[in-house]
């Protein structure tokens, strides 16, 4: 799967705020939620009931922030049930320059994309 590479100019009509921890969920129909996990990385709820965890990650060899996914999941054993995460392909990794603009775009890959 490709990287969807981002320009920080294609953002500014989603009304993205993550320094001031805001987001205008009216230009995000398919989130119910988002939350700051670190400055690196947010959980996002969707409409479908997943939650996504999103991490921008900085490659050393680009200086580029590229985006990784993961979906909350139980996993039961010997009677036991553990909420556990693991990396999901449902999206296409972005990469920006910084780390909002990569964030942001990621947020926006969720929202674009339902899964079922």
């Amino acid at each position: 799967m490709a990287a969807i590479a981002v320009e920080p100019e294609e953002l500014r009509s989603h009304e993205f705020d993550l320094r001031q921890g805001r987001l205008d969920f009216a230009q995000l129909s398919g989130l119910v939620g988002a939350y700051e996990i670190s400055p690196q990385c947010v959980v996002v709820e969707t409409g479908e009931g997943r939650e996504i965890r999103i991490t921008a990650r900085r490659d050393l060899s680009t200086g580029k922030y590229v985006s990784e996914y993961e979906r909350r999941g139980s996993l039961t054993s010997n009677g036991s049930t553990y909420q556990v995460w693991a990396q999901t392909p449902a999206y296409q990794a972005c990469t920006a320059d910084d780390l909002e603009a990569c964030l942001e775009a990621a947020v926006l890959e969720v929202n674009r994309v339902h899964v079922y």
